[in-house]
């Protein structure tokens, strides 16, 4: 009896080595915006995005290739059958771009928030408190954020916008501005880079109002297969510890 499970398990080994080898030949291609640190950095191939895929479809063999490409392009690579995988994908995105595939778990949170010096002891409750302050956001927020926050940046004459997000941080610190708007890990990983830099001092405390809730994300497949793969190794990775030092990798612990 014992030969018999043996011979069973060596045949099963065997059978599972030519798809394991398989998996590791296969190349992978995912689009990704352009550098959005510290979600995707380009520069390196680093970032908690292509860290999350490295950890899931990486760990199981799949060769994985990024395509960098500005932000709405990635859309496009996907429609055209370009690439396998697009990121920063939810239900809206999906909808409004009119996009098939399979549509993986939720893999990652974007959360803006509104960023003071704690020393102002503002009590922002609301989006629309925000047109009483000078307000520097990110270039396209007042397009694509909500009703309710277009409406406050048209109000605001001391609304403001900027490409350079790093920019963001050093004018509030500078007291440029009363308010900044911004994910919370992309404030901490500059926050972070400018206290490296000695650039400015940062270490005066903020306060960060969540008015704007998360947004969650994850990938859209063509291949139904790969989605279900790369669920199943999310799932497991989520209920270790490793997934939250991937969260956490580039940015300090906040004040």
């Amino acid at each position: 009896m014992f030969r018999i499970y043996t011979r069973i398990l060596i045949t099963l080994l065997f059978l599972a080595l030519p798809l394991q080898k398989a998996y590791s030949q296969q190349k992978i291609t995912v689009a990704l915006g352009n550098t959005l640190p510290p979600w995707v950095m380009a520069e390196d191939n680093t970032g908690i995005i292509p860290d999350l895929l490295r950890a899931t479809l990486g760990a199981q063999g799949y060769q994985l290739h990024f395509v960098y490409v500005p932000y709405a392009r990635r859309i496009l690579l996907y429609n055209e059958n370009l690439v396998d995988v697009v990121s920063d994908i939810n239900n809206k995105v999906i909808e409004a771009n009119q996009m098939s595939g399979y549509f993986s778990d939720i893999a990652y949170n974007y959360e803006n928030f509104a960023f003071s010096l704690a020393k102002r002891n503002f009590d922002l409750k609301s989006i629309a408190q925000l047109k009483h302050h000078t307000v520097l956001s990110w270039q396209g927020a007042k397009a694509r954020l909500s009703p309710e926050y277009r409406d406050m940046a048209k109000e605001n004459p001391n609304y403001s916008e900027t490409y350079d997000q790093s920019t963001q941080v050093r004018l509030l610190y500078r007291e440029r501005y009363e308010v900044i708007q911004m994910d919370g890990k992309i404030f901490d990983y500059y926050r972070a880079l400018i206290t490296k830099h000695g650039e400015v001092d940062v270490s005066e405390p903020v306060q960060r109002f969540a008015l704007f809730g998360k947004s969650p994300n994850g990938f859209l497949f063509h291949d139904e297969a790969l989605r279900d793969r790369f669920n199943e190794s999310l799932r497991k990775l989520k209920s270790t510890e490793e997934y939250t030092r991937i969260i956490n990798r580039y940015t300090s612990k906040s004040h």
